[in-house]
């Protein structure tokens, strides 16, 4: 009977620590891989087409990954702190849109690298020693001169005839005098789209033989003021715009304007309408005051403002195939895969770093 005893408990015993076995398997089968997403802020326009395209991508592989997101509310300190602590809970991949870039960047990515964690960063873009800090980094951005280069053509060709350029020479001296609403110096993206728009413009219509209502000496685009640094804001560019802007004699001393994104863009659209400036129509009746106003990231906001007439002229940074890439890096990552295997992306020649290109977009 002590023997028969003895064998049931042996059983039973055995069958719970079979069933433990089996519990622990089917957990480890079944946790996910832990994404978290720093975005340097929300309230950034094109950011959060970027973050929603993630959220949708993301969900197609459900079962699979855990994504978290934060808000780094363009604080450093903050974003740093929230690395931290995703450290600290267990993430296995790091989405990084870094604050602040230049000092932090390579310090966020040895942060990945002392913990072997693996980090896409994108669109805000790091250097190149900070991309090499660690075989399993790499960047996904853009070209931050291509969209200076393309609002440059899209100017000349604005202005391309006599007939063109008289329109918009609203005070007549063959010049074209333009205010500039950039980001923060440094920034590659906001130095290029500052530079090449107005460079790349000048280029094109002191070649245009066709274009003798232009004064070919020196520039023909002039800059009223300083570059108005409104850092990417509708509501800073809106105030800078209110204040820059006038109208003396019926003639306004700004005859055009370059943002380096549409919310700038619009904020300073809003501060034109208040004016009696670019109201719906504007662009196609020449009976309504108007300034030509250009931005970059084609928001549905900016779409909507061509399309009403208010607006001349934007640069498509397509954030939803952004959002492609990163998600296609993040499960190959997953799958234990190359970065770009299986995809037709490439990196630049010398540094992991992945562009998505940029497109003119006019009425």
């Amino acid at each position: 009977m002590k023997i028969a005893k003895r064998i049931v408990v042996c059983l039973l015993a055995l069958a719970l620590c079979s069933g433990a076995l089996l519990a622990f398997a089917g957990c480890g089968k079944n946790e996910k891989f832990r994404i978290a997403v720093f975005a340097y802020k929300y309230d950034d326009s094109y950011i959060a087409t970027v973050r929603d395209a993630l959220k949708t991508k993301f969900e197609a592989y459900a079962d699979e990954v855990e994504v978290t997101f934060y808000n780094g509310e363009n604080n450093q300190q903050n974003q740093s702190t929230q690395i931290d602590t995703a450290i600290t809970k267990g993430v296995d991949l790091l989405l990084i849109n870094a604050v602040d870039f230049q000092a932090s960047g390579e310090a966020l990515a040895q942060k990945a690298k002392a913990h072997n964690i693996p980090a896409i960063f994108f669109n805000r873009e790091i250097s190149d020693a900070a991309v090499n800090v660690a075989d399993n980094i790499c960047f996904v951005g853009t070209d931050p001169n291509a969209p200076g280069y393309m609002l440059g053509e899209m100017i000349s060709n604005m202005l391309a005839t006599n007939e063109l350029f008289a329109k918009y020479d609203l005070n007549g001296d063959g010049k074209i005098q333009y205010a500039m609403f950039r980001a923060e110096v440094g920034n590659a993206e906001a130095d290029g789209r500052t530079t090449y728009s107005v460079s790349e413009a000048n280029r094109l219509l002191a070649a245009n033989t066709a274009l003798t209502a232009a004064n070919k000496t020196g520039d023909i685009l002039q800059r009223v003021g300083a570059d108005q640094m409104a850092n990417w804001d509708s509501a800073t560019a809106n105030q800078m715009m209110g204040s820059l802007f006038r109208v003396e004699n019926g003639v306004p001393n700004v005859e055009m304007v370059i943002c380096n994104n549409d919310d700038m863009a619009l904020g300073v659209i809003s501060a034109l309408n208040a004016a009696g400036y670019n109201n719906a129509g504007s662009r196609t009746d020449d009976s309504k005051p108007y300034i030509p106003v250009f931005g970059v990231d084609a928001l549905a906001t900016a779409m909507d403002a061509i399309t009403n007439g208010k607006m001349q002229g934007t640069v498509k940074q397509d954030g939803n195939a952004m959002a492609e890439a990163i998600v296609k890096i993040s499960m190959n990552i997953k799958d234990g895969k190359a970065f770009l295997d299986g995809t037709d992306y490439a990196f630049e020649a010398t540094v992991r770093k992945l562009r998505i290109p940029y497109s003119p977009v006019t009425a």
